[in-house]
């Protein structure tokens, strides 16, 4: 491979590294971002070890990127990358696309028993014998020049990549498992996962399917309202309005901007900024009531019923995983459980490795307590 800078901010150097990943049937991939008062997250980096090199990738840099990214989205490469759901949506948001053939090195290494959530670092120093500083974490990504400290934290974040998967597929492989962590790993590639749900919104409030039908109709207006906003201003969905005021409103059901400004949890400047909107958002949420009542049910739980459902289907979880030696939320998490106790189709154990290695097993359980 040429040799290229740590840091790729040239059209000529970012030339010979497409030329060089064009020739890599496998690369590792990672990206750094910032979060913190935008909406979309903010790409500062791209770290990408291909061959026997590792660089960093300057996507702020004045460049044609074309090449660059239509190698990284090519599903006839493999793409190694630990942790990926953030990357991807941040490649979505940056692209309008993501990777297509993804090896997810965490995934992985859950389905060999190890922490679901075990970091980068802590995997490296697992599998590596490798200790990696963590100096660099609250680096601002989008501010230059970098540092060569800070490039140098970051491209080792993709130097492991390529050995971890190896020692990872052969093990997985030894299980039979590989195509279980494969399986995985596609289904973060549904760019549906990143792309904004304003009609879906109201999904993000835990509360609102235990709200009374009528409520139910004006927080989903509500959510949809504050989701668009927040896509359209580019900020946080908590700085245009917060959970709290959300469902204040929507039990309140304020008629004009008097009783909007004395409905509380709602903060003075909302209620005088945005009442037009917040009004005519919860008007909607009483006529879609009106109009199509049954799309709105109210979850009201038997605690006792589902307790009992509960406990039974999480032990045959847990006797499943102690078999695997896996953990027990890799197989099947509490949120896999509640969604098949409320009868939802499109949760993952109903489907793919998991549903003939635990599914099947819960779909019967569950008939029996029924």
């Amino acid at each position: 491979m040429p040799t290229l800078p740590l840091l790729i901010e040239q059209q000529t150097d970012l030339n010979l590294l497409c030329d060089t990943v064009a020739g890599c049937d496998l690369i590792g991939l990672d990206t750094e971002f910032v979060r913190t008062r935008t909406y979309a997250p903010q790409l500062g980096l791209v770290q990408i070890a291909a061959g026997d090199t590792a660089v960093c990738v300057d996507p702020l840099a004045d460049l044609n990127f074309d090449r660059f990214w239509e190698l990284l989205f090519d599903p006839e490469r493999t793409v190694i990358m630990h942790s990926a759901t953030q990357d991807l949506e941040v490649m979505w948001f940056h692209r309008q696309a993501i990777v297509q053939n993804l090896v997810d090195t965490q995934l992985c290494a859950a389905l060999l028993g190890y922490q679901p959530q075990i970091g980068y670092a802590g995997l490296v120093a697992e599998l590596a014998s490798v200790s990696l500083s963590k100096e660099q974490t609250r680096t601002d990504w989008t501010r230059r020049p970098l540092t060569h400290e800070q490039l140098d934290y970051a491209a080792k974040d993709v130097v492991y990549l390529g050995g971890m998967h190896q020692v990872l597929r052969d093990r997985l492989q030894s299980l039979g498992r590989y195509q279980w962590a494969i399986e995985d790993s596609a289904a973060l590639c549904d760019v549906r996962f990143y792309q904004p749900d304003i009609e879906n919104a109201w999904q993000r409030v835990k509360s609102i399917p235990f709200m009374p039908a009528e409520q139910q109709a004006r927080a989903r207006r509500l959510s949809a309202w504050r989701e668009q906003r927040a896509v359209t201003l580019d900020k946080p969905r908590k700085w245009i309005m917060d959970d709290k005021a959300l469902v204040a409103i929507a039990a309140a059901n304020p008629p004009d901007a008097d009783s909007l400004a004395a409905v509380r949890d709602v903060p003075a400047g909302l209620a005088n900024r945005q009442a037009t909107d917040l009004l005519a958002a919860v008007a909607q949420g009483n006529a879609d009531y009106s109009t199509r009542p049954e799309e709105f049910r109210q979850e009201i739980p038997d605690r006792d019923r589902d307790s009992k459902q509960s406990s039974e289907l999480a032990k045959r979880v847990r006797a499943k995983a102690e078999e695997l030696q896996i953990p027990a939320e890799v197989l099947a998490s509490r949120r896999d459980i509640n969604a098949l106790m409320r009868g939802e189709t499109g949760t993952r154990i109903l489907s793919g490795w998991r549903y003939e290695i635990i599914g099947k097993t819960l779909q019967a359980t569950l008939a029996n307590l029924t």
